[in-house]
């Protein structure tokens, strides 16, 4: 028997694949632009058929613009001249190859790629830069060795610097050596790279090396990232057909009127939503004070001097474990529960930075699930999205026909075109914000937060007397959803003398408690929270390796390029 198990395991431990040598050879043109080659080694053990190469294409760039590469595959081949077979596409802000690679079992195959980019060259004040991530930090293998040569078209003007870092993204590891030889700089590793680990190099080139592009081919690529160039009129006449068969609102056959209650079976983060249709980070945030008020946690801020300064964090202790967590929680909830306490009972939001962010796109998507399933909407925030792109696509559509065919010129007046750009998307934009049609049922719904929100911000101190002691905590989440947490507070000042129980202030139990003060603590963790929660580990564009002054920074993922790639 055990015999029968190893003839059947051994064919799969022996499928397997490695690269053994990663050569990137890149020509740096006098304009910025680059001619990157790169020639793969790779083993294979078992039988496969080709690689996949991903390499990054889109980037964040300044004021939340998109930064697009722009990279034009000119060959594939083995790397003695023979042509590959491969396919080519984009998706994900990606360019993705498909490499095919005859008779690739338990042999050694080469591929070589050869492409060329445009604005991969980085321009700043003082200096210019070549920012690049050779191998990229997404390969499922090891790399036995990488090395890269860039070589610059003319001897710098002043004093060319070099460094390279490596291993998984983020790393400041610098277990490689860097040398510049004239108009050349050379890079290779010491060790082999770990899986996910990559070789990423930074050159630093004195101005006027380099000749920089025109604020014209600057404007052209934000262009070609941006593309966003459509006419007012089409645009309104568009828009405004689809509004006035999809996304209008059907009486909800009542007015506004003070509701001293939310709906019932309605969340502080669907309360917020149902506002304006879209999830703000208070609507996420809020829901954290609200399992707080619940009995799920109990929070603890805390302080810590650094020389002069005050460092201030929470701890988040979870009260109800997980076999206690009840029907009372929807699906947001305990998603969030599940993602803060993913470790151990007790975590500091600190902690929870570039780790958090995966788990927001969940809780946006089961608030808005929920909403779905109460047949809140006719045509949701996300399909009501999805028909204002395809409006957009559509508008577009014969402007692009008639440029390519050129049968007309949309660019012979660049004033023409930016105010054309700017008041198509204005048009757009307002028509797209009220694309989202509700039920009768919603638009009631929507009604009643209103009127639950008119009585927050107007509520008189007789009234909250005869109300529950607890009513202030009670609705506080629904305050900080709906964004009057400010005026609620205000309301109990002099009538709510005792802290919750659910929170734990740096100082202790708080003396003379203060619902002001304790809403605007509130506030303040509702901002950090946000920061935590989406924060990220992502390069961008506008950054440097080598910081202001030429120095030394940067780290392993940085820069353009990058990517990785997979076998098949």
């Amino acid at each position: 028997m055990v015999a029968c198990l190893l003839l059947l395991v051994a064919p799969l431990a022996a499928k397997s694949w490695r690269v053994t040598d990663f050569q990137d050879n890149i020509l740096v043109d006098r304009d910025g632009s680059a001619v990157v080659t790169e020639r793969i080694t790779l083993r294979f053990d078992g039988e496969w058929h080709g690689i996949r190469r991903t390499i990054p294409i889109e980037y964040p760039g300044p004021n939340g613009t998109n930064y697009e590469l722009f990279l034009k595959v000119t060959s594939v081949n083995d790397g003695s001249g023979g042509k590959l077979k491969y396919e080519s596409s984009t998706s994900n802000g990606a360019h993705d190859l498909k490499i095919y690679l005859p008779d690739a079992v338990d042999a050694t195959r080469t591929v070589e790629i050869a492409y060329r980019v445009r604005n991969g060259t980085r321009f700043f004040k003082d200096y210019d830069e070549f920012y690049w991530n050779v191998t990229g930090n997404d390969w499922p293998v090891p790399i036995d060795h990488a090395a890269a040569t860039v070589k610059f078209p003319d001897s710098p003007s002043g004093s060319m610097r070099a460094q390279a870092f490596t291993g998984v993204y983020g790393s400041a590891q610098r277990d490689a050596a860097s040398r510049v030889e004239g108009t050349e700089a050379e890079f290779e590793t010491r060790n082999p790279l770990p899986m996910r680990g990559g070789l990423t190099i930074d050159v630093y080139i004195p101005k006027d090396t380099l000749q920089e592009p025109s604020a014209l081919t600057k404007f052209l690529w934000f262009l070609g990232g941006n593309p966003v160039v459509f006419l007012p009129l089409v645009t309104f006449a568009g828009m405004f057909a689809l509004w006035w068969y999809k996304g209008r609102d059907p009486d909800p056959g009542m007015s506004v009127a003070p509701m001293y209650e939310p709906p019932a079976g309605i969340s502080p983060a669907e309360a917020g939503t149902l506002l304006d249709d879209t999830i703000h980070p208070r609507d996420i945030t809020s829901t954290m004070v609200d399992l707080a008020v619940r009995g799920y946690i109990k929070i603890e801020e805390t302080e810590e001097k650094v020389l002069v300064f005050t460092h201030r964090d929470y701890i988040f202790h979870l009260l109800k474990p997980r076999e206690q967590w009840g029907a009372d929680l929807v699906p947001h909830e305990r998603v969030m529960l599940e993602n803060v306490f993913a470790d151990s009972n007790q975590t500091r939001l600190s902690s929870l930075k570039n780790r958090f962010y995966t788990a927001v796109p969940v809780i946006r998507q089961d608030i808005m699930a929920a909403l779905k399933r109460k047949g809140i909407y006719l045509l949701d925030p996300e399909s009501a999205n999805g028909y204002s792109i395809g409006a957009a696509v559509l508008i577009l559509l014969p402007f692009a026909i008639f440029q390519s065919l050129g049968w007309a010129n949309f660019f012979n007046s660049v004033g023409l075109m930016i105010v054309s750009v700017l008041l198509s998307a204005v048009i757009w934009w307002l028509f797209a914000r009220v694309m989202t049609a509700k039920t009768v049922e919603g638009a009631r719904t929507r009604i009643a937060v209103l009127g639950f929100q008119e009585f927050m911000n107007r509520v008189d101190a007789e009234r909250l007397k005869i109300m529950p002691p607890t009513t202030f905590e009670k609705f506080l989440p629904y305050a900080m959803a709906l964004g009057v947490e400010h005026h609620w507070a205000q309301a109990f000042a002099g009538i709510v003398k005792d802290t919750p129980q659910w929170y734990a202030g740096p100082g202790g139990p708080y003396v003379g408690f203060n619902p002001i003060f304790f809403s605007s603590s509130m506030h303040s963790m509702a901002g950090d929270m946000h920061q935590v929660f989406v924060s990220a580990p992502r390069a961008s564009s506008s950054g440097s390796g080598f910081g202001g002054g030429g120095g030394s920074g940067g780290f392993s993922g940085g820069g353009f390029g990058g990517g990785g790639g997979s076998a098949f």
